[in-house]
């Protein structure tokens, strides 16, 4: 791992454990086994650099997970929910990665607003895309779409987030269920 890419993924486990506000450049630096100079010659700031960790470490944290979902041409609906039902591994103390940083830095400042707005849309897209799939493949009857693919995302990151509540993984089972049993209705 270069250097910069080190800094990232310790910024964003760092965030994701602690929070942005409780994070501090110094711990990061500490545990990447960094020196500012090294930081700062990649990055201007703290914000700067939480920027970027969302910029490309939430991203790629989002794409990888759910885009080998648009290779499926049958079973689609099935294949989703496998997928959103699957938290092996999953921090539920912790909860959502993309769910916490909304919740600690959408409300602070306009830069993050926007960055985890754009991880939102590309997350949203990536559902719609799956669930146009499914309505090409038989598997959905619907008429919008876009907006069930809004109501998807909002409703699996509100079952992480009360299982987070909870810091109960068998919750989030209970809520996902729920979910799945709504897509299964609007099967043909």
């Amino acid at each position: 791992m270069n250097p910069r890419e080190k800094l990232l993924q310790t910024a964003f486990d760092e965030i994701y454990q602690n929070g942005y506000s409780a994070t501090s450049v110094d711990k990061i630096l500490k545990k990447a086994q960094m020196n500012k100079g090294s930081m700062y010659h990649f990055f201007k700031s703290k914000k700067e650099l939480a920027l970027a960790v969302i910029e490309e470490k939430l991203t790629l944290h989002i794409t990888s997970k759910y885009e080998p979902l648009l290779q499926y041409k049958e079973n689609i609906i099935d294949e989703l929910v496998k997928v959103l039902k699957n938290r092996e591994g999953f921090d539920f103390a912790h909860g959502c990665k993309l769910n916490n940083m909304v919740q600690e830095l959408s409300p602070i400042d306009k830069d993050f607003k926007v960055a985890l707005e754009k991880i939102y849309l590309i997350f949203e897209s990536i559902f719609e895309q799956i669930l146009n799939n499914a309505v090409k493949a038989g598997e959905l009857k619907h008429a919008d779409i876009k907006a069930l693919s809004i109501f998807t995302v909002a409703s699996f990151e509100g079952c992480l987030a009360t299982a987070k509540k909870s810091q109960d993984g068998q919750v989030y089972q209970t809520c996902i269920s729920q979910l799945e049993l709504f897509l299964k209705t609007l099967n043909k």
